[in-house]
């Protein structure tokens, strides 16, 4: 284990962190592939020590060691990420790579990410991995290369901070709750003079909501058949961080993908009234937000 400095053989130690919310069976294997890559593992339980997390525990190998953080009820991922993280930092690693419970590692992805912040010296902000479809096997169009790319923003789930990077720009805006966390923190790294990067050689196995496979004239497509509250999160924080960093190249790829994903929601999912409506309601909430607020 790592002294105080968060050093063990030369190298920072880093600390993987995967917040759970009533997670599925499968995820005590992605633990498993995470605590062989990593120094250390925090499992933060977002909902309360529920049934799903109890029979998830039990089916982790006895030779895999975690931390387990019990947070009283859903508080968010931002809120989830942020107890992970104050833990890790506070046990003197100095890095961590943040998870969703739905998300896998592939063989070799922590040393890519160390190798990445590495080569991309001080001024690396949030390194984030290239995202394979968990439901097709296949890495999305836009995530394929090598080496590492400058990003506006990354997806929260597979991405690395350091001690030094949070010590300057903060944690995650708990008040937001859920959807456009990563991008809120991203774009403050950017604010803050740090660069962003995409690493292509660590790819994370990903699964978006449901990921429900139909057809749509003759080609079948994914939905994601997110609930109402997410609906309305998704609507109030896109206009809060429009609103916070204005219109740059993140707000067109993320309008391209909004587009997209209402396009199926209108077409195909279930509930599109009540979306619509809930939408409309994230966005009047998103304009009378006090969009400067920080709570870090």
């Amino acid at each position: 284990m790592a002294g105080a400095s968060g050093v063990y053989g030369g190298q920072r130690t880093i600390a993987g962190i995967v917040l759970l919310f009533k997670p599925p069976l499968e995820t005590a294997s992605n633990v498993e592939k995470l605590a062989a890559q990593v120094d250390a593992v925090y499992l933060v339980d977002n909902s309360a020590g529920s049934e799903q997390t109890r029979l998830m525990l039990q089916r982790l190998p006895a030779t895999v060691s975690v931390v387990l953080l019990e947070q009283d009820g859903n508080r968010g991922v931002a809120a989830g990420f942020n107890a992970g993280m104050r833990a890790a930092f506070a046990d003197g690693h100095e890095e961590v790579i943040i998870f969703d419970h739905d998300s896998s590692i592939t063989d070799g992805f922590v040393t890519a990410m160390r190798a990445a912040r590495t080569a991309a010296g001080e001024t690396a902000g949030v390194m984030g991995p290239a995202l394979r479809s968990a439901a097709t096997g296949r890495i999305y169009r836009r995530e394929s290369g090598s080496g590492s790319v400058s990003s506006d923003v990354l997806i929260s789930s597979g991405s690395s901070f350091t001690r030094a990077l949070v010590e300057r720009i903060g944690l995650h805006d708990e008040p937001l709750f859920i959807d456009y966390v990563d991008h809120d923190i991203c774009l403050r790294a950017r604010a803050h003079g740090f660069e962003n990067f995409k690493v292509y050689d660590a790819i994370l196995d990903h699964r978006f909501g449901d990921s429900d496979p139909v057809s749509l004239l003759g080609r079948r497509v994914y939905l994601s058949n997110y609930s109402l509250t997410r609906i309305f999160f998704a609507s109030r924080n896109r206009v809060i961080i429009t609103r916070r960093y204005g219109f740059g190249r993140w707000f067109w790829e993320d309008f391209w993908f909004t587009a997209k994903a209402w396009t199926k929601v209108l077409l195909l999912e279930r509930q599109r009234i009540a979306k619509l409506r809930e939408a409309r309601r994230g966005v009047i909430a998103g304009l009378a937000y006090p969009a400067r607020e920080r709570k870090w």
